[in-house]
């Protein structure tokens, strides 16, 4: 009996010892990367806490030099006489390329991005919920992108809508959510993400919003990092911009590990042929983000065209990967 006794102490000791380490780490994790520098007794450090934590391993991200990359994209371009802004960054050592990246363009179904943000940052002010069912009216309800229109609802949840959006690039579901959104909320969320400025009408035309790829970047960052919303409301947009009509993954032919969260926008009316692809390709550890603007292409055209940009770029990455992560032939 005696013997059992001490068996049974010493496995609640040894749980209780697991317990409180694992409680130790996570507080050890999360003060360390709540500071803005880590210090090791008197000696202040100065490289990332994420580095001194073990969250970000050392080394392992260093694809530094995008030029061949560049030069290849760039011949290909030339070689299908394409009217193209193109930017690309690795988001965990900064190393980028662009190609017109900064030329402003309309911003079409990118505006759904910072529509979702505000919206899902009422929800954790506690304005809205994810369960707040909003009215859909006939005025809402428009054809030229998504299904949500045609559907025989007249109300439909937060959560839906955003789905919608995101997934379908739905303007229907855009057009209800906007109305939980004023002109000072929009105008203060794109000085912050850095959006361009063509007219104060903010709400009422697809002109409103001149972005860049480069500084489409800023809304995929802010994302990434988490820096505006709660992680969970990052999460979610995240992961609903890995299931959107645009399959870029088909168009590319990547590996079904690769993951790629991104968002569409296009516009075929008249002589307006525009189409965008915007995200982050998670390739193993790396987390690259592309953003590809073509003008004057028809839609097929220009979805095969992404496609192959998007190819070039992953398997740069992984050739990048197999030596090291330094590419330094500039050849």
């Amino acid at each position: 009996m005696n013997v059992n006794r001490i068996k049974k102490a010493v496995i609640i000791e040894a749980i209780v010892i697991v317990v409180l380490s694992v409680f130790l780490i996570e507080r050890y994790i999360n003060n360390t990367c709540s500071q803005e520098y880590y210090r090791s007794g008197d000696e202040v450090k100065l490289l990332s806490p994420r580095i001194y934590s073990g969250l970000l391993p050392a080394e392992e991200f260093l694809i530094l030099n995008f030029e061949p990359l560049k030069k290849d994209v760039n011949n290909y371009i030339i070689q299908n006489n394409l009217n193209v802004s193109i930017y690309v960054l690795n988001m965990r050592d900064g190393a980028s390329f662009g190609i017109n990246e900064k030329e402003p363009i309309e911003a079409l179904s990118l505006n759904k991005l910072p529509i979702a943000m505000i919206i899902l940052e009422k929800v954790e002010q506690g304005e809205l919920s994810l369960d707040t069912k909003l009215p859909i009216t006939q005025e809402d309800r428009d054809i030229l992108s998504g299904t949500l229109y045609a559907r025989p609802i007249d109300e439909l949840s937060v959560k839906e809508l955003l789905r919608y959006m995101l997934q379908e690039s739905d303007n229907t579901a855009l057009w209800v959510l906007l109305k939980q959104v004023n002109l000072g909320e929009l105008k203060k969320f794109t000085n912050y993400v850095g959006y361009y400025k063509n007219n104060m009408n903010y709400l009422e035309s697809s002109d409103s919003f001149l972005v860049s790829a480069k500084t489409t970047s800023n809304l995929f960052i802010s994302l990434y990092l988490s820096t505006v919303l709660k992680p969970e409301n990052s999460e979610l947009i995240l992961s609903y911009l890995t299931n959107t009509t645009f399959d870029v993954k088909k168009y590319a032919e990547l590996p079904d590990d690769v993951i790629v969260s991104q968002k569409y926008g296009e516009f075929y009316i008249s002589n307006r042929q525009t189409f965008h692809s915007c995200g982050i390709m998670y390739v193993e550890n790396s987390r690259i983000f592309y953003c590809m603007m073509t003008h004057g292409l028809q839609r097929e055209e220009a979805k095969k065209s992404v496609g192959i940009l998007v190819n070039k770029i992953y398997n740069y990455v992984i050739k990048a990967k197999k030596i090291d992560g330094i590419l330094l032939n500039s050849t």
